[in-house]
């Protein structure tokens, strides 16, 4: 008999070996289906024979006791990186061990919401009929939750009828073995685990809302325990009976949970673990042999695999001197201005990937479709003076506009992992602020991607879908977009966003499965199911936004920054994270001074004009005031190119003008003083300056782990560049980039690298190919270094005429005999004379 009684034990202690389970990897499928309903309560407690007090070896169930369960939660995806955990290298037995708990002390996780149900009782099955006696251990397990089991009814114990001992007669419940429940379970996560979590969090509790969680319904008779900063989550007082154990809600870095269990209370103790490489004195398991006694106290060690998703912001000039226009047809022509549509042969966009033309931007696929980005052979040219297209179009973290230029954002975010409902997304909210000198245009656009190429190029051809957030189909249904400026008023120009996912758009990204959301785009495996959900897929979130014409613009090395967030929490809403980037955009202008050599001379009367001889165009400008004129666009047409007058003062100014070479060209000036005899060259190379993303940390990242978790966590935590955080260095000047901060853990993610702005690399210009010192803007921030090209002119009075008549003749006969009697006659300040602050 005891043989007898150690098996059926021996049995029922299966319940309890989900305790160090790993997490097989996720698919998507439908959910099963199941209505929850209360767990089965027996009113008879009469099954117990025992003597009362009389339990020395504690082999009968004490009905007179409570049990309890204690849950701590582990971060294993950083564990396994630091070395400090490998699979199956402590065995469960539903007891404390101290070698567990001090080994992964630094990766506990808090915030992960257990749920848990009672399903019912603990029966002993005891029929006697004419071929002898059978017994065994059985369990109620509701029917609604036997469906999700997959168990068949026709399998079950039958609890009632001649020759049971103790029949049970409790509607609504059937009864199996913990053999036949752990199979089945085993079953339904073998085949698809995602589903099998999705099926019992929902029969647990009711997920209303992603973006809040104060809605959410538990289903009866449920109870909930919260992991602390030790990854602690503890219940005592619990009516003895089989349990059913699911994590229902985690923090923002859980991708996957623990696979669902089952508890008994009591429990029958198991072996402790007969490694003789392993010193057990500690561990508080001292048995040497299992399936001896009932415990009541239940402790486990569930561990959850982490991820975090990514941010990175860059900017490119689009080129436009008309943002409304941006979808236009431009046909290329001497008489084209440049506008917001793109050309190949106007030098906006060309695509070098196809020898193909490019076509308008007229459709979303379109939209940035066109844009390139490319260079000469050589990687140097530029326009129409070398052989290639402006690298003015190809994405970074800084880029150079004129005034009235259209910018092209975008930023690519990696989605996280998701798998089943207690992991789905409940925010993902991204807030950008342009600086005051930047305007969007309000036609944000969000785009889905497959692989990392095409989303960091914002490749829309390749796109597996777009949302249209500009008064779209999907504005209201995916996301909601508020332009704001800095009083939070919602208007057109404006200097902030923020795009915000509505439960539409989170259910979009999490999958089919909640509240019947559908985004079925490609076949998996040989069933041909279809997989739903951007799950690890790259999400592009695009816009542009024009240069302002006006003093708002700062000119110079400070910039116009551009900053974005992105904050996104899981199902438990009191914890989220948040990544950051920065872009730059930088204009500079020309500080001139018209002089005459006498004084005398009218500066309102001479004219300049500009043209830009690396992409090929004329400056077009508004006036804002008598000398003062900021650059609004470009063409190609001499005759539509803005013509420059000083004031009266001789000052003339030229705000927002992209860093590049331009000539300046003289092209009238006051009665009687000479013309410039060329052009001036002036050369403005832009500012340059290194900006790297924030990339979150994990659980368990402090000085100690540091270096294992970097290198070996997923593929390695990485920069935007592709550069492991502690070993990162800047695109300009190979300089180190701090890595991650010092923390000590404490339950939550920790060690962040913040995002790393570098040391400016100023810029700088030369006039007629010499160095010229760029100065403070005489306007808007004047406190901005290298902001314009400070730079005087001096016109000459021109030779007198002869005079109609003898004297006239005279002076000539004179001169020409000075000139033969002496030849020295210097004829100087007949050319161009040229002061600048070089």
């Amino acid at each position: 008999m005891k043989f007898k009684k150690f098996t059926e034990k021996a049995a029922a202690l299966s319940m309890a070996t989900a305790m160090l389970a790993s997490v097989c990897a996720p698919t998507y499928t439908a959910v099963l289906s199941a209505v929850p309903v209360a767990a089965a309560s027996s009113k008879d407690t009469t099954n117990n024979t025992a003597t009362t007090k009389d339990l020395a070896n504690a082999d009968i169930i004490d009905t007179s006791k409570t049990g309890s369960i204690t849950v701590h939660k582990y971060d294993i995806t950083s564990a396994e990186a630091a070395g400090d955990y490998t699979e199956g290298q402590y065995k469960a037995t539903g007891e404390s061990d101290n070698r567990v708990e001090n080994a992964l002390a630094d990766y506990a996780i808090q915030g992960v919401q257990f749920t848990y149900l009672r399903v019912g009782n603990i029966e002993q099955y005891s029929k006697t009929d004419g071929t002898g006696s059978n017994i065994k251990v059985v369990y109620e397990i509701p029917t609604a939750l036997a469906q999700i089991l997959k168990l068949n009814e026709a399998d079950a114990t039958v609890m009632t009828g001649d020759g049971v001992s103790a029949p049970c007669t409790n509607a609504g419940v059937l009864h199996y073995t913990s053999t036949q429940i752990e199979d089945a379970l085993a079953a339904i996560i073998k085949a698809d685990d995602v589903a099998a979590k999705n099926a019992l969090e929902s029969y647990l509790i009711e997920y209303k809302d992603q973006n809040k969680d104060s809605d959410d319904v538990q289903t009866a008779d449920t109870g909930v325990i919260e992991t602390d900063a030790n990854g602690l989550a503890t219940k005592s007082g619990l009516p003895l009976g089989l349990y059913l154990m699911v994590e229902t809600k985690v923090p923002e870095q859980v991708t996957s949970t623990v696979n669902p269990w089952f508890i008994s209370l009591p429990f029958t103790n198991t072996a402790a673990d007969t490694n003789t490489n392993t010193d057990h004195a500690a561990d508080g398991v001292a048995d040497s042999i299992g399936g001896e006694k009932w415990l009541y106290d239940f402790v486990s060690y569930p561990k959850n695999q982490t991820g975090n998703p990514t941010i990175d912001k860059a900017v490119r000039n689009a080129y436009s001197s008309d943002a409304k226009d941006r979808n236009g047809v431009v046909t290329s022509s001497k008489d084209t201005n440049y506008s917001g549509a793109f050309d190949s042969k106007s030098l906006i966009v060309y695509n070098a990937d196809t020898a193909a033309e490019n076509k308008a931007d007229t459709t979303d696929a379109a939209y940035v479709a066109n844009r390139g980005g490319y260079t000469s052979a050589n990687n140097t040219e530029a326009g129409k003076d070398g052989k290639g297209y402006s690298n003015d179009f190809k994405y970074d973290d800084t880029t150079t506009a004129s005034e009235g230029d259209l910018l092209d954002y975008r930023v690519v975010s990696k989605l996280p992992h998701i798998t089943s409902k207690a992991t789905y997304l409940s925010q993902y909210t991204f807030t950008d602020a342009l600086s005051t000198g930047v305007n969007y245009n309000k036609d944000f656009k969000i785009a889905f991607y497959d692989n990392a190429a095409d989303a960091k190029a914002n490749n829309t051809k390749n796109a597996k879908e777009i949302w249209n957030l500009d008064g779209g189909k999907h504005e209201a249904a995916y996301a909601t977009v508020t332009v704001s400026g800095e009083d939070g008023t919602e208007k057109v120009t404006a200097n902030k966003a923020t795009i915000t996912l509505t439960e539409a758009g989170l259910n979009q990204i999490n999958g089919t499965n909640v509240k019947g959301a559908s985004n079925p785009y490609e076949a998996v495996g040989d069933k041909g199911a279809t997989k739903a959900g951007y799950s690890d897929y790259y999400m592009v979130l695009y816009y542009t936004a024009t240069v302002n014409s006006d003093a708002s613009v700062t000119l110079g090395d400070s910039g116009n920054a551009n900053d974005i967030s992105l904050v996104w929490s899981r199902t438990n809403n009191k914890y989220s994270n948040s990544l950051q980037d920065r872009n730059y955009v930088y204009s500079y202008g020309i500080d001139l001074t018209k002089t005459f050599s006498d004084n005398k001379g009218d500066a309102t009367k001479v004219q300049f004009k500009l043209y830009n001889s690396t992409d090929a165009y004329y400056v077009i400008a508004k006036k804002a005031e008598d000398g003062l004129y900021y650059v609004t666009g470009k063409t190609m047409d001499k005759a539509q190119a803005t013509t420059f007058t000083p004031a009266a003062s001789g000052k003339l100014y030229i705000k927002g003008l992209e860093g590049d070479k331009y000539q300046l060209t003289e092209v009238a000036t006051d009665d009687g003083y000479t013309l410039l005899k060329d052009q001036m060259v002036i050369n403005i190379e832009e500012t340059k300056r290194d900006i790297k993303a924030s990339v979150a940390g994990t659980t368990g990242l402090d000085d100690a782990a540091a270096d294992n978790i970097i290198a070996n966590y997923g593929t390695g935590i990485k920069n935007e560049d592709g550069q492991l955080v502690n070993a990162a260095t800047t695109d300009i000047g190979s300089k180190a980039v701090a890595g991650p901060t010092s923390e000590t853990a404490n339950g939550r993610t920790i060690g962040k690298t913040d995002m790393y702005v570098g040391d400016i690399q100023a810029a700088t210009a030369t006039v007629d190919s010499k160095p010229c010192t760029l100065l403070t803007s005489s306007t808007g921030d004047t406190t901005s270094p290298n902001a314009e090209v400070k730079m005087a002119i001096e016109n000459n009075k021109g030779f007198n005429m002869p005079l109609t008549g003898g004297t006239g003749l005279v002076g000539l006969v004179i001169l020409g005999a000075g000139l033969l009697g002496g030849g020295v006659y210097s004829m100087t300040r007949n050319k161009k004379k040229e002061e600048t602050a070089c």
